[in-house]
């Protein structure tokens, strides 16, 4: 994200609490910030809607309020926290401050992260989604772009702008007709003609970003957006050039065509990257050395070794 100036949002403090401080980039809607919580002292990521900017002032305030309330109902190490939400002359949501920088940057820097990495990266992805899915929500919008590397090697799934509920109740989608929700390039072809987004649908997005964190392209890449999404109904995925055979079967069976024929769920998948989860190579500026004998690591094997 480029600033051709020092935006006035620097320079204020939401809701007498929350100084904002620097930019982080864009989101599914607003912009994010980098803040600081005055009363309790610590970082913060603060995520703003300018009134001015808003075309729907209504439509925008329940999408935002919807974001909110979704990314907070989820209590799971890889979800961001939610601290607070409200309007302060503009629509804001402070949310837990995140080291470390996407996995789209990570991809632009390696190209291709060697499969483990991979597989570590989508089985971290998948425990999100299993909760997720637990909990009657579909995010619609996995990408590289939305998943955050942690120094100690963890991955938070960021922006549930575009979230959906398998049911009818609060969270059920807001969608207006003819609008494509989340990034039509790692859509399920089943999305791309209006069926309804499910838990397969979802996992259609894994096998994208595992295809891409493997090879250093999307499995149908073009220039053209409607040829990509032209070839990823028609076509089946290149090969997989230096992943093993077993892990290229399960990502492409994650990229099947129709959902039946898609691993049945988060959990499954990530029992089946578990596997090739091992000997990570280093990731000189993005993972720490150390990271093993990182706390949240320790206290994550403690729990594994006492229930087996």
């Amino acid at each position: 994200m480029e600033w051709q100036e020092e935006p006035v949002s620097a320079m204020r403090t939401v809701a007498e609490r929350y100084k904002v401080t620097s930019p982080i980039g864009q989101g599914g809607m607003g912009e994010v910030w980098g803040g600081k919580d005055l009363r309790l002292n610590r970082p913060v990521a603060i995520k703003l809607i300018s009134s001015a900017d808003l075309v729907s002032a209504e439509d925008a305030r329940r999408r935002f309020s919807r974001e909110a309330r979704i990314t907070a109902r989820l209590s799971h190490p890889g979800v961001p926290v939610v601290y607070d939400f409200g309007n302060d002359g503009d629509l804001f949501m402070v949310m837990e401050s995140l080291p470390g920088d996407s996995v789209g940057k990570l991809k632009d820097e390696y190209e291709r992260l060697p499969y483990p990495w991979a597989a570590f990266i989508g089985a971290q992805v998948c425990a999100v989604l299993a909760a997720a899915h637990d909990a009657g929500l579909i995010h619609r919008d996995v990408k590289p772009e939305n998943l955050v590397l942690c120094p100690n090697g963890l991955v938070k799934v960021i922006d549930f702008g575009v979230a959906t509920s398998l049911g009818t109740g609060e969270f059920s989608t807001i969608t207006a007709a003819g609008q494509i929700p989340g990034s039509a390039r790692y859509m399920a072809p089943e999305l791309l003609v209006g069926e309804p987004a499910s838990r397969a649908s979802d996992l259609y997005t894994v096998g994208c970003l595992l295809y891409e964190l493997c090879t250093g392209s999307r499995p149908f890449q073009h220039d053209d957006l409607l040829r990509e999404i032209t070839r990823s109904r028609t076509e089946d995925p290149p090969a997989m050039d230096e992943v093993p055979g077993e892990l290229e079967a399960l990502i492409r069976r994650l990229l099947a065509k129709t959902p039946e024929r898609r691993p049945d769920s988060a959990v499954t998948v990530y029992r089946g990257l578990r596997p090739w989860i091992h000997d990570l190579p280093p990731l000189h500026g993005w993972v720490a050395g150390n990271a093993a004998t990182d706390p949240v690591h320790l206290y994550a094997a403690a729990a594994l070794s006492g229930l087996g």
